[in-house]
């Protein structure tokens, strides 16, 4: 028998009419994701080698960023008196301050109290990936350090990519 176009099931034995998409909408959400995902990979992480055609470089030599000489102090005060300004002002930006190192774990080296109020929670914390940096630093010590700011999370001011200057 013929079956109405507009129908979803047959009339007949029941047997879903739609297409697979429409008979199953979760596997089908998946696999756009999926595809969109690769899309994006492949149009937005293109080469990143740094090698163009027939061996060439199309990489730019990369200067490094000068750092901004400050305080602890002066970071962790301007996290202290507003969170939202703070990140505005420093986010992204590559800083260079020395303080006694609070704490050193595998992930890199903390600082507390270095805010002028006398009770601030606010701490920094640096992320040093060369753990070599890491090995002759004792808690108690003073250091320089450079690093990116990021944001701060339940009051620890986060430097990214820090390396020990001295």
């Amino acid at each position: 028998m013929e079956i109405d176009a507009k129908a979803r099931k047959c009339p007949h034995c029941q047997t879903d009419q739609r297409i697979w998409f429409a008979r199953h909408p979760i596997l089908t959400g998946l696999l756009v994701l999926f595809v969109i995902g690769i899309l994006g990979t492949a149009m937005g992480g293109g080469n990143k080698s740094g090698s163009g055609p027939a061996g060439t470089s199309d990489a730019q030599p990369t200067v490094a960023p000068v750092a901004q000489k400050i305080t602890a102090g002066q970071l962790a005060d301007d996290f202290d008196a507003n969170q939202v300004a703070a990140e505005a002002n420093w986010k992204g930006k590559v800083v260079e301050f020395s303080a006694v190192v609070s704490n050193i774990t595998d992930s890199g080296i903390s600082f507390y109290n270095v805010a002028s109020k006398e009770f601030s929670m606010t701490q920094i914390s640096c992320r040093i990936s060369d753990k070599n940096q890491l090995m002759s630093l004792t808690n108690g010590q003073s250091v320089t350090v450079r690093g990116t700011v990021g944001s701060q999370t339940i009051g620890v001011v986060g430097l990214d990519d820090c390396t020990v200057v001295q």
